[in-house]
């Protein structure tokens, strides 16, 4: 029997974040340790063949990577999913990973905008005892003033302890004990974030519960005169800051050097080149966009923090005996059975 220590890792994607997804564990396992076992799973609703086949090539000895459907599961609840720009159903699948992985104490969640420069197993031995996650702070809500005053006044929560939501270490047990998924379901039908969307619902559920982690592991590519480049361990491509879309991105030359490493080299470099004025512009605008709503939500006195904000904390002390029950019943999620390689 192997004593290699298992590392648990979560990803979600669909056909579209497939070649961003590939850089993600090519880069992960191309920093792994052989004293440990990555066991890497792959949300999905579905994917192409193809797909799997090139994802399924970047296996190690030391790893393995596993797809798993959530398709029929979570059918039932994904009409109340808000989505919008570049969002998926798929984005909100962390939110169901201790439900269904109840074999595991802790599971580690990674967007697929990402390229790990550190051994992940350093995350993954964070301690979080007592916390629901561990997260690193969103440095966009410290750079930019509209978006610092929009979690503060719109989510309740002081810019500084608000965390992105793109690299979780979850605290499984915990997090089924205290029924986040359900309350997650419950905050779904009741109000709508529109901002950052997953994002903003898990920092107003996990507040005050959350084991911040070095922003070494959760870099935006942009530069931080606060952050030393030393303890840079994990670049997260995020908003306008991608070098798919755009050339002379900081940190790029480590997406393109595992670029090379996957079967999407070539596509990705003319996804970049082939980018037209319009679609600079398209985003440009995107973000202005972003930046009205986000102005406009921290001053609508019917936001978050001025209306579920206030009760929140006592939701289930309504009328939600029938409602909660009705919605763990939704959430008897089947749970993925895996055995060791």
């Amino acid at each position: 029997m192997s004593r290699q220590k298992e590392i648990p890792i979560c990803f979600a994607t669909d056909d579209n974040y497939v070649p961003f997804l590939s850089i993600a564990i090519a880069s992960l396992l191309d920093n792994s340790s052989t004293e440990n076992f990555y066991r890497i799973f792959v949300l999905i609703t579905q994917l192409k063949a193809d797909n799997i086949e090139k994802i399924k090539k970047l296996e190690k000895p030391n790893s393995s990577i596993e797809f798993v459907s959530l398709a029929k599961e979570l059918d039932k609840i994904q009409g109340m999913f808000h989505l919008r720009d570049y969002y998926s159903k798929e984005t909100y699948y962390r939110i169901f990973i201790p439900n269904l992985f109840p074999q595991y104490k802790k599971v580690l969640y990674l967007d697929c905008d990402i390229t790990v420069l550190g051994d992940i197993s350093e995350l993954y031995n964070t301690h979080i005892h007592g916390f629901y996650v561990g997260a690193a702070q969103e440095e966009v809500m410290q750079t930019f003033e509209v978006f610092g005053n929009y979690v503060e006044k719109a989510d309740g929560i002081n810019r500084k302890n608000y965390f992105n939501a793109g690299i979780l270490l979850i605290n499984c047990r915990r997090w089924r004990n205290k029924f986040i998924a359900e309350k997650f379901v419950d905050l779904l039908n009741r109000y709508k974030f529109r901002v950052v969307q997953d994002e903003d619902y898990l920092n107003v559920l996990c507040k005050g519960h959350v084991r911040s982690i070095p922003l070494g592991w959760n870099k935006t590519s942009y530069k931080n005169e606060a952050f030393d480049d030393k303890d840079l361990r994990l670049i997260h491509w995020k908003i306008n800051w991608r070098p798919w879309k755009y050339k002379n991105v900081l940190y790029e030359e480590y997406f393109w050097k595992y670029a090379k490493m996957t079967d999407f080299y070539d596509q990705l470099i003319q996804m970049r080149d082939s980018r037209t004025q319009a679609d600079f512009d398209k985003d440009e605008l995107l973000m202005k966009n972003l930046e009205k709503m986000a102005e406009e939500d921290a001053n609508d006195p019917k936001n978050y923090h001025n209306t579920q904000g206030k009760t929140g904390s006592v939701w289930w002390l309504y009328d939600k005996l029938k409602k909660f029950i009705r919605i763990r019943k939704l959430l008897r999620i089947k749970a993925y059975k895996t055995k060791r390689k």
